[in-house]
């Protein structure tokens, strides 16, 4: 083998070697988005057990669970009530929503998987289904948003946070909202309190 040849190897030699660790890099740096791509995916994900499920956005369960503005308005005005009435309840009706939706979407970012509902004065008699130390979980929520407030027109309870300190009697346990026959006992929302 002459020098011209060793030289031509070594070269070769060089290039295969640079080739080669060029390549692992890359497909470090590709790995690595993919990587957090996937763990930024996760981070979406509420994990139930063993099970796992993708949580909606509690905007659309709601809207799948709960009538729309024309399903109220139609109503209303079948119950004699004057424009400023049924506005107020429109109005109402659509705060409570709004602010359902923004506390389940900020628990949704911090982690939060369990809520209670704050029942007002006017729901304590309607929601006989809530024991008073309750919780309900997100994935019950991504299933069956009719559990949430507003229960109808009128409403006057909130969803909050339920966290593991707070126990609304004193007590150390959580009661879990179940359906009963395959259904939430929640009123009909064809009313007015």
């Amino acid at each position: 083998m002459s020098s011209g040849e060793l030289v031509i190897g070594v070269i070769v030699a060089i290039l295969v070697t640079t080739a080669i660790l060029a390549g692992i890099g890359f497909y470090m740096v590709v790995h690595k988005s993919n990587r957090e791509r996937d763990t930024e995916e996760l981070s979406k994900i509420a994990l139930s057990g063993k099970y796992s499920a993708t949580l909606r956005p509690v905007a659309d369960s709601l809207a799948e669970k709960k009538p729309n503005f024309a399903e109220l308005q139609a109503w209303l005005n079948t119950q004699g009530m004057d424009e400023n009435q049924q506005d107020k309840y429109l109005v109402e009706w659509q705060k409570t929503i709004n602010q359902n939706i923004k506390t389940i979407s900020d628990g949704d970012l911090t982690g939060i998987t369990t809520y209670r509902i704050e029942l007002g004065p006017k729901d304590k008699k309607l929601c006989e289904f809530l024991h008073p130390d309750h919780f309900i979980t997100r994935d019950q929520i991504n299933r069956n948003a009719e559990i949430l407030p507003p229960y109808c027109l009128g409403s006057d309870s909130v969803v909050i946070p339920k966290l593991p300190w707070d126990n609304t009697d004193g007590s150390s346990g959580w009661k879990a909202v179940v359906p009963m026959d395959g259904k939430y006992e929640v009123p009909d929302w064809r009313q007015v309190v």
